[in-house]
């Protein structure tokens, strides 16, 4: 015989074992996962606070860098050429904490004690040589070559070509 009772019972069952996980699920399982969540999130923001702390400590290190090679190349010209020095340490100035306008600081840093720097001296040293020879007007147009050149690679390169032609013929 099929009585209620052999029906009910594997309902009573079935609603009883997902009344108890729906409970189970409730109380430990939900709570596990949400403190998880929450615990994954703060992980996550304090990562991202870390990388951005990180990211702005390295890009102050790198212009502290730049900021020193400027500076070195400021006081390396400053009692040889005393107006390159003041170019260097005002482009520096100028700069203001950017660290690609500080790069274009030490690149002219750079660029005067290493490319322009040597041929201003021997131009300069052979406009003595050509004035010490009694050539004034020589020595004169060697000089003003070089004031004119300023900064410029190629025209300090052709105020030295100048005087080594007046110099040495």
């Amino acid at each position: 015989m099929i009585g209620a009772g052999t029906i009910i019972n594997p309902i009573i069952k079935v609603v009883t074992t997902v009344a108890i996980l729906g409970a189970v699920y409730l109380f430990f399982v939900k709570p596990a996962l949400d403190t998880a969540e929450d615990i994954s999130g703060d992980v996550g923001a304090s990562v991202q606070r870390a990388q951005d702390e990180a990211l702005a400590r390295s890009e102050q290190i790198a212009l502290d860098s730049l900021e020193s090679r400027a500076e070195s190349y400021g006081n390396s010209l400053r009692s040889s050429w005393p107006e390159a020095s003041r170019a260097v340490r005002e482009c520096s100035k100028d700069a203001k904490g950017g660290a690609e306008a500080m790069e274009k600081c030490v690149d002219l840093g750079s660029t005067i004690t290493t490319q322009v720097q040597s041929n201003r001296n021997f131009a300069r040293s052979y406009a003595s040589s050509l004035q010490a020879q009694g050539r004034t007007a020589d020595s004169a147009e060697v000089l003003r070559c070089v004031e004119q050149a300023g900064f410029k690679v190629g025209a300090m390169q052709r105020c030295r070509n100048l005087a080594d032609r007046l110099l040495f013929g």
